[in-house]
């Protein structure tokens, strides 16, 4: 599946304008992505059902932990994935989806995920980091598979999904793909320890606090 890469240059515009867009009509991020007129349901998914992009295989969504299951300062955080059926043909999975009983009448989605951005209570990004595969339960594939197909990833023109917060996580990954690719590498050695991904001890295998001003100088 090819899709074009944008530049630094477009990726910063892309999220200097979708949070400007947000500041100006007196919504932001986290009234966009969780109902404003009720508290996040924990471990719900916003948006319901995931936002998806079948055009690019992209995919993602918010839930919030318990207050006691969170880091420091934060709300909840998005796990974004690319779809399994987006991997290139002949790529291979390191270890299958774990063996995890759904709730009747739930679907199980097919996903590859990439890594997770925490949100601070006041709706700025925090860090990414990546999970153990019982987590989220997903086709674990290697860093040096996911690595090349970050630029791929686009939420823009998601049928589910705020279009502003979606312009935004899309220019958060594209700007952090470094980032991303860092602790995709050291959650592979994180899994040397725990090669079927069961361990429920090990459930944060790598973390990288985000610095948007980092960000944005990189374009």
């Amino acid at each position: 599946m090819k899709v074009a890469a944008m530049s630094n240059s477009d990726l910063a515009e892309l999220l200097f304008d979708s949070t400007q867009a947000m500041f100006n009509s007196g919504t932001p991020l986290m009234h966009r992505v969780v109902p404003k007129d009720k508290p996040a349901e924990v471990f719900a998914h916003y948006p319901k059902g995931d936002a998806t992009n079948p055009s690019t295989g992209s995919r993602y969504f918010y839930h919030c932990h318990p207050p006691g299951q969170r880091i420091d300062g934060e709300h909840g955080h998005f796990h974004i994935f690319f779809e399994r059926s987006a991997m290139p043909d002949g790529t291979k999975p390191i270890m299958d989806r774990p063996p995890i009983k759904l709730k009747k009448g739930k679907k199980r989605a097919n996903v590859v995920h990439i890594a997770a951005l925490s949100v601070s209570l006041e709706g700025l990004p925090m860090q990414w980091f990546t999970t153990n595969r019982w987590v989220t339960d997903e086709w674990v594939h290697a860093a040096k598979d996911i690595v090349p197909m970050l630029d791929r990833y686009d939420m823009r023109g998601s049928k589910k999904g705020d279009p502003l917060v979606n312009d935004w996580v899309t220019a958060m990954v594209g700007l952090a793909r470094e980032d991303i690719a860092k602790i995709l590498r050291e959650r592979d050695v994180a899994l040397r320890d725990d090669p079927e991904g069961k361990d429920k001890s090990l459930e944060m295998l790598s973390a990288l606090p985000i610095s948007l001003e980092e960000l944005l100088a990189r374009a």
